[in-house]
């Protein structure tokens, strides 16, 4: 009698510790598809030298006409500002349905690149450009 009860006891511990596993992964698959699904906003922050900006614009001008085109892309802004020192402040914003269109987006952007022969970073050392970049998510 005491050895059934006893296994009874391990079965229901297992099955509670096997119930609790089952939760937990599916409350971390909820997460992740969330996050998949969620609004990714891209915001770069550049400061430009007045010396840079033709050459700055004009790129920026070929990147957005390009982005505008990838699967998953929503939207797309810039703002500008002077700062005290001449320099102007631009900001850019790229809207993307979820975390799977940023992805794709920079890769896409990072092949386009290779094919032109355009190297981003040679151009924001070469222009004495700064370039602050972050990707967000909409708050909720």
């Amino acid at each position: 009698m005491k050895t059934n009860l006893l296994i009874t006891i391990i079965c229901l511990t297992l099955f509670g510790i096997k119930t609790q596993a089952q939760t937990s992964i599916a409350a971390s698959n909820s997460e992740t598809k969330k996050s998949e699904s969620m609004k990714q906003i891209f915001i770069d922050q550049f400061i430009v030298p007045e010396k840079s900006k033709q050459e700055f614009l004009k790129r920026v001008s070929i990147n957005r006409n390009f982005i505008k085109h990838l699967s998953g892309f929503i939207k797309d802004e810039t703002y500008e500002r002077t700062d005290e020192n001449g320099n102007s402040i631009y900001i850019t914003i790229a809207v993307w349905e979820n975390e799977t269109a940023v992805k794709k987006a920079k890769e896409s952007v990072q092949n386009a690149y290779k094919k032109e022969g355009f190297d981003i970073a040679e151009m924001l050392s070469r222009l004495n450009i700064t370039l602050d970049r972050n990707i967000y998510r909409e708050a909720n």
